[in-house]
This record gives structure tokens, C-alpha cells and sequence, in this order.
């Protein structure tokens, strides 16, 4: 569709068709950067993250014992 066009010379029909246009683009673009975005999490991951677990490889796992009756 022609972007130079006046809106107010265009029909109701041509106006709605340019708006559905700018709108999939939009879309289309946002897709493809949430994409991007995680796909260059995964293939480099940060090296400290705050949100990640900080744990000594040989960090013994301890269980606390069960109350009685319990199973």
C-alpha cells in the first residue's frame, strides 16, 4: 500500500486495511525480538546472575527427619 498517501483521501475500507498492515508489522517485529532475545540468553548465559543459585559444587544435601507417624 502506498505509506504517502493522505488518510482523508482514502476509503474506510483502504484506511482499516493500512492500519491492519502497520499493526502485523508490529507484531511481526516484537515476535522476532522476544526470539532474538532468547535465543541470545540461552546461547550465552551470564556469568553471575542474581536471579541464579550460587552453590559450592560439594555442598552436602541434608534432610531434616520426618515428625513421627508421618510416611
Amino acid at each position: 500500500m502506498d505509506t504517502t498517501r493522505n488518510p482523508e483521501s482514502m476509503t474506510a475500507t483502504e484506511r482499516r486495511d493500512e492500519i491492519a498492515s502497520i499493526l502485523a508489522r508490529g507484531m511481526v517485529r516484537a515476535v522476532r525480538q522476544t526470539r532474538s532475545d532468547a535465543s541470545s540468553a540461552l546461547k550465552s548465559p551470564a556469568e553471575s546472575s542474581d536471579s541464579g543459585l550460587d552453590l559450592c559444587a560439594d555442598l552436602p544435601l541434608s534432610v531434616a527427619p520426618r515428625p513421627a507417624g508421618q510416611t
